[in-house]
């Protein structure tokens, strides 16, 4: 299949993602509560290093001392805890999303409750996982340091690749992390295709969303004051990021419950069908 019906299908299937979240647009509210929860703990460990110093740049600065003097053993702990809770926060509202996508695909009532409730339980899985992918991230990192780029970039797309089906995976199936990732090697293995299509095309979709945004700023910043401006736009921009994601875990939602034989309605079969070069 060419390259621009590749695309042609990957903005179909996009499309027919955005449809499912303006038909329950309480899907938003995930990544939402993810970027909230996201800037709550920066805010946290922002406000206690600074209550720690009481804002004195002396101490601030003889803290940093410190922490080089150590060498890399506290940089990589750091740099490990950082990774470990962006992850879980991700990954645990994320499975909570996909829940309730794989609820409307049954025909039932997605709740935001029950998808919490549904990560709560599968906590101890989503903690594990975030720890796997963690450590990942630190091996890619030290390798970068010591390597260069280009291996990483290697390494951090075959990784990627591997992981695209995990939490449809994990939502799905009450495992551990190194048979979630197993899984998801194999479906993507076994079913290569327009996966990559779909997520150009839904990052065409941000890119509108960027123009949007500017377009509305400048609008608003000319008819309210420069202000006014900023925050629409930066609004505008919010918005399009938070659709963009929900969007994204449904159509990994629908094509990892294609490929397990359990097609939705919402989607056209033959669309997911040539959404895939079976092997």
């Amino acid at each position: 299949m060419k390259f621009f019906d590749r695309l042609g299908r990957g903005w179909t299937l996009g499309i027919q993602s955005l449809k499912v979240i303006r038909d329950h647009p309480k899907l938003l509210v995930f990544p939402v509560l993810s970027g909230l929860s996201m800037i709550a703990i920066l805010l946290t460990f922002g406000g206690a290093f600074l209550g720690l110093t009481g804002f004195d740049m002396e101490v601030m600065n003889s803290i940093f001392e410190r922490m080089e003097q150590t060498g890399d053993v506290v940089f990589y702990a750091i740099t490990f805890a950082f990774y470990l809770v962006t992850y879980f926060i991700v990954f645990f509202f994320n499975v909570a999303l996909v829940y309730n996508v794989r609820q409307i695909f049954a025909g039932e009532t997605p709740s935001i409750r029950a998808g919490l409730n549904f990560s709560t339980q599968r906590i101890h899985r989503i903690l594990a996982w975030s720890i796997l992918a963690a450590t990942v991230g630190m091996v890619l990192q030290a390798i970068e340091e010591r390597v260069g780029s280009l291996v990483t970039s290697i390494l951090g797309f075959a990784w990627s690749l591997s992981t695209y089906f995990v939490l449809p995976v994990l939502a799905a199936d009450d495992i551990g992390p190194f048979e979630a990732l197993k899984r998801s090697a194999r479906t993507m293995k076994n079913h290569w295709g327009e996966s990559i299509g779909v997520g150009f095309s839904l990052g065409i979709f941000v890119f509108i969303g960027i123009a949007l945004a500017v377009v509305t700023g400048l609008l608003f910043g000319s008819a309210f004051g420069a202000i006014t401006g900023l925050l629409m736009g930066f609004i505008v921009f919010v918005v399009t990021i938070v659709v963009n994601s929900a969007a994204r875990n449904v159509f990994l939602t629908a094509v990892y419950e294609h490929t397990q034989d359990h097609t939705p309605q919402q989607f056209a079969a033959g669309t997911l069908d040539e959404a895939f070069y079976v092997k």
